[in-house]
């Protein structure tokens, strides 16, 4: 930039700075055309020259969204300016007030300016909640609600700033406007550790800040890590010092850690696992052990002789359908019987003479004569499998059990 320019913007100088433009009707156009650039008005914003930078923006309106080598806009810069000048003597007030001016000022001309981006990917909204400026945080709000949305490069909402930089004042403003336009979900967001604003709230060491959470998140959520806002609290206690009122606001909203809650997980999973056995139909086996006047027992639980009945008389059951299927009704042995009169042999002549094919045939092969006989095949095929079925299961079911340590019940100990 050219550093009469510079100089201008540091003083504040207006005068001189129609002078250079009186010289070089260009300057500002090149300085434009710059894509990270200090422009006059970063430097007009950073020294507090309100006058100056309101007629710098007035020639160029573009040096409000211009990110210098660091990424910082114009009111990233009046930001810091504010930041700098609280705490100072009475007479530094008034220029913390420019400071505040101007960053009015910048929002009202154009208020997308408060989703610019610095290094971090830190909005003016990131950057005030990290200074705890409530008064620009409730502005940035107010003209640009969908800055709330903006993350930084470590996916942190403005939420996950203002709690870790215990921007108390900021943290609250930022709670009321979430409420009062039911935003809260966006206090579920997670960084890239997979922490919540409550994870992050028990790291900084905020009671405060934790005890406000709770009423809008679960205390016993996980993070990436597998650690609730309970672990959490316990690991820093066990680095060093830290705030015990901590652990009693969790406790007192029945926080737990996370092997706490598996050992919990398990047991709620074998009473609904209970649950839904009794609720459920009987499986097969049950159905037979029952048809046999057994009532409610385990496999297991059956006499042994009993069990052998059961299983000698399914294999005969399904012993005979294998057979029939073996020797189908209709089938041929090869074997020719005398006719017993003249009737005899005459009908058997008949019927041979109408029989189809008229092919020859392997002995012990089935000739099918009619539909009748494709039924048969389907009917008794479908029988073995619903004997073969129930055989398989018993035994699979009673292997599975006789395997399981007697003191181990089938369904877990409530």
């Amino acid at each position: 930039m050219d550093e009469r320019l510079q100089n201008a913007a540091m003083e504040g100088n207006v005068d001189a700075l129609y002078s250079v433009l009186a010289e070089d009707p260009y300057v500002l156009e090149r300085i434009d055309q710059e894509t990270f650039v200090t422009t006059p008005l970063h430097t007009a914003a950073r020294e507090g020259k309100i006058h100056f930078a309101k007629e710098i923006l007035n020639l160029k309106p573009s040096f409000a969204w211009k990110r210098d080598h660091l990424g910082r806009s114009p009111l990233h810069l009046a930001l810091e300016g504010k930041h700098l000048q609280e705490g100072l003597s009475p007479r530094d007030l008034d220029l913390e007030e420019k400071y505040q001016e101007l960053v009015t000022w910048l929002i009202k001309h154009d208020s997308e300016v408060v989703r610019v981006k610095a290094k971090g990917m830190v909005t003016p909204l990131h950057y005030a909640a990290q200074l705890d400026d409530e008064s620009s945080v409730a502005d940035f709000l107010y003209v640009c609600p969908l800055s709330i949305e903006e993350l930084t490069v470590e996916s942190e909402t403005v939420v996950h700033v203002a709690v870790k930089n215990g921007s108390l004042k900021a943290f609250k403003v930022l709670l009321g406007w979430l409420r009062r336009f039911n935003k809260e979900e966006i206090l579920k967001w997670k960084d890239e550790e997979g922490n919540n604003p409550l994870h992050t709230a028990v790291s900084a060491d905020q009671p405060e800040m934790v005890k406000l959470l709770i009423g809008y998140l679960k205390v016993n959520t996980n993070n990436s890590k597998g650690l609730t806002a309970l672990d959490i609290f316990y690991v820093r206690r066990c680095q060093g010092s830290v705030d015990a009122a901590v652990g009693d606001v969790l406790l007192a909203a029945n926080a737990k850690t996370a092997s706490q809650l598996h050992l919990q997980s398990l047991r709620d999973s074998k009473k609904t696992l209970l649950v839904e056995y009794f609720s459920g139909g009987l499986p097969f086996p049950e159905k037979i052990l029952k048809g046999f006047s057994l009532g409610y027992r385990r496999v297991h639980e059956v006499p042994l002789e009993v069990r052998n009945v059961l299983l000698v008389v399914a294999i005969l059951i399904a012993t005979a359908t294998y057979q029939a299927a073996l020797s189908p009704p209709g089938g041929d042995d090869g074997n020719l019987h005398p006719a017993v009169n003249n009737a005899g042999i005459s009908n058997a002549t008949s019927i041979l003479c109408n029989t189809e094919p008229s092919e020859q045939h392997d002995i012990g092969t089935m000739i099918p004569r009619s539909s009748a006989q494709l039924s048969f095949l389907a009917t008794n095929s479908l029988s073995s499998c619903n004997i073969l079925y129930p055989m398989v299961l018993s035994l699979a079911t009673f292997k599975a059990h006789t395997e399981r340590p007697p003191e181990e019940p089938t369904f877990g100990k409530l």
